[in-house]
């Protein structure tokens, strides 16, 4: 959808945050424009396969399922958005800020930053052994038989070590630099997978952890917020520093969701703080 040329607010980023965001903007009379990168909205949550357990009301549907829901809600609304366009750099403008696009420039008054986060990497490459963050790659990767090192103590980590068992890999090994973060209810799931606290030196060329072969790398690293070129606000911890309204440090420059590490990280909050941060917008306007 072409973006009008008379823009009070440029979201960016489509994930639960961006696209709730746009939802109660529009509802509330707002004129937005949603741009997001990839060619479908919903975030993270189009890239997992995961049954949401944890989220009310979706019992037994995807994170992909859900993504779906969004875009198809924001269809049925109406709401006004891009998708395949990247914001490659935000500037300031006497009456807001410019997002320059990959077919253009938008000139809004009001700017959100909801474009989430991303799985950490470390010093991994992806590739058809080494397989980063949890989601669709590592679904979609044979693993039958062969022998896994997942690398991380999070709860990302017990889960994927829980799946892959699961799918009947010949060994599982969880390692972790330090003692392990994740919840003791996903550890009592897989007793039988060995953890191996401390040091280790893995080495992507040769696949080999300690000088022991794996044939694949699983990295649960965590994840790391993506922050558009440009404008960069206050950070904390390298996330997007807010107050209660949403606002940064950058007069007119808000942000929700992930991106912030606001609150504990997932659908539904990513989801409130987006409304949260549409209402206070649409009470300055």
């Amino acid at each position: 959808m072409k973006p009008s040329t008379h823009l009070d607010v440029g979201i960016i980023g489509g994930g639960p945050a961006g696209c709730a965001c746009a939802l109660w903007l529009h509802k509330l009379g707002v004129t937005a424009h949603l741009i997001e990168g990839a060619n479908r909205l919903g975030g993270l949550q189009a890239r997992s396969p995961y049954e949401n357990l944890w989220l009310p009301g979706v019992q037994g549907r995807t994170g992909q399922a859900v993504a779906q829901a969004f875009q198809t809600h924001l269809d049925s609304d109406q709401v006004p958005y891009s998708l395949n366009q990247r914001v490659h750099h935000i500037t300031p403008t006497p009456d807001g800020f410019a997002l320059h696009t990959d077919t253009g420039t938008l000139t809004p008054r009001f700017v959100v930053i909801a474009t989430g986060t991303l799985p950490r990497s470390g010093p991994f490459i992806a590739s058809d052994t080494v397989l980063i963050g949890p989601g669709v790659d590592i679904e979609n990767t044979p693993v039958e038989g062969r022998k896994i090192a997942v690398l991380g103590g999070g709860d990302n980590a017990y889960d994927q070590a829980r799946f892959l068992r699961d799918r009947n890999a010949a060994e599982v090994v969880i390692f972790s630099r330090s003692p392990p973060r994740g919840q003791t209810t996903l550890r009592q799931l897989i007793p039988d997978v060995p953890i191996r606290i401390g040091p280790y030196h893995a080495d992507q060329h040769t696949m080999t952890i300690n000088d022991e072969y794996f044939d694949l790398f699983a990295v649960m690293y965590g994840f790391e917020a993506i922050i558009p070129e440009g404008l960069i606000p206050d950070l904390d911890n390298g996330y997007i520093r807010v107050n209660r309204f949403g606002e940064t440090s950058i007069a007119n420059l808000y942000a929700c969701g992930e991106v912030t590490d606001y609150w504990h990280p997932c659908v539904a909050t990513a989801t409130a703080h987006g409304i949260q941060v549409a209402k206070q917008i649409s009470l300055r306007l």
